[in-house]
């Protein structure tokens, strides 16, 4: 699936200019939907959310391939999943 590849990239870049946030897990639909979660070594804001979101859209060609995308923190009530969390 070319479209979950190149988000699984660019979320790489941003962890990478960033490297206080982690991904915990990436949903892409067939219907194009990216669900992105994340989170942070010293917890995730909304600003954090907007920084993922922005690098993951602007560099995205929507005349290629439509696509929703949302950008979420692990909830509290959420099981933690990897070990960093």
């Amino acid at each position: 699936m070319k479209l979950k590849e190149n988000v699984e990239k660019l979320l790489q870049q941003a962890f990478e200019e960033n490297n206080s946030l982690f991904l915990i897990d990436l949903m892409v639909t067939s219907d194009n939907q990216i669900r992105v979660v994340i989170d942070g070594d010293k917890g995730v804001s909304v600003e954090d959310c907007m920084y993922v979101s922005r690098k993951v859209e602007h560099n995205l060609d929507r005349e290629e391939e439509d696509f929703s995308l949302e950008v979420t923190s692990a909830g509290v009530s959420e099981p933690l999943q990897i070990p960093r969390q």
